[in-house]
């Protein structure tokens, strides 16, 4: 009876292991859904560009002159402005794609002890074989030397988090927060890689990739945020003539959460979209 328990009790924990997987936006840097233009300022004009008859589009930059390290960006047929998917190939340890704290070039075996077992895997020819995770976002290929050479993230967001959930909405203490701290990694957390700012005349987003974003701030993103929120303390949440939540519908897309300021302070509504599990924010009005 003991020996049962304990073979169910293992199920069950590789189960919540196998659910349980987390997805990951980010690759050498850049951020899926952040807009295409953010590629080409990093790189310059692709090494190839492929058009499918799905109405995707992919582009290929060189990271090496030879050919034999690269990076695949894919853009979905209904938004060709925002990366779908993020691939970089190459087994050279000295390239380092900035995910999980892994290093190209490493043996199956490594990469199984960092990310764990994965739950399926397939033969792919020549380019050896794909190991890829139920729930989540990421796949790995091995080449036939057994070392890592590629790794791949996909915005399947909508399947694996279909229904937004209203309890993941977050409060207005929290994103104050936040949006306070001067913290521009965290402050990352809680934006859409397609957020913009619309302040001044102007519309603000991110032009670079996510990483020099938050290291430099060149798109004045978090500088514009630390000045808009300087005064967001004055605002008394149960006052119906200062603050609202609301939603906003669109045809075809899930609703978004709208934090509408009446009066008082430069900003007037921070907008959220469902995203990768989350609300994050969307849009900024001023």
């Amino acid at each position: 009876m003991k020996k049962i328990i304990l073979t169910t009790t293992f199920l069950l924990l590789n189960s919540i292991f196998i659910f349980s997987q987390n997805i990951e936006s980010e690759l050498k840097g850049f951020k899926l859904r952040q807009y295409r233009e953010v590629v080409e300022a990093e790189f310059g004009k692709p090494f190839q560009v492929n058009k499918f008859d799905d109405g995707f589009e992919s582009e290929i930059y060189l990271i090496k002159a030879d050919s034999s390290a690269y990076m695949i960006f894919e853009y979905p047929s209904w938004n060709k402005e925002i990366i779908y998917s993020i691939q970089i190939y190459g087994a050279f340890e000295n390239i380092n794609p900035k995910f999980k704290g892994i290093k190209m070039g490493i043996t199956e075996n490594e990469l199984i002890q960092i990310v764990g077992k994965p739950t399926s895997s397939k033969n792919i020819g020549e380019y050896g074989k794909m190991i890829e995770y139920l729930n989540t976002n990421y796949s790995f290929e091995i080449d036939n030397s057994g070392k890592l050479a590629s790794i791949k993230i996909v915005d399947n967001y909508d399947s694996l988090f279909p229904e937004p959930k209203v309890e993941k909405i977050p409060s207005f203490d929290k994103i104050k927060e936040i949006l306070k701290s001067n913290n521009s990694k965290l402050i990352s957390e809680i934006l859409s890689p397609e957020m913009e700012i619309y302040v001044n005349g102007e519309t603000l987003f991110f032009k670079e990739n996510w990483g020099k974003e938050i290291s430099s701030d060149n798109s004045l993103i978090f500088k514009t945020i630390n000045e808009l929120v300087k005064e967001i303390d004055k605002i008394d949440v149960t006052d119906e003539n200062q603050y609202e939540e609301n939603m906003r519908l669109t045809l075809g897309e899930n609703p978004k959460h709208v934090m509408k300021f009446k009066n008082g302070i430069k900003i007037k509504e921070i907008v959220f979209k469902w995203e990768a599990g989350k609300y994050l924010i969307w849009e900024i009005r001023t």
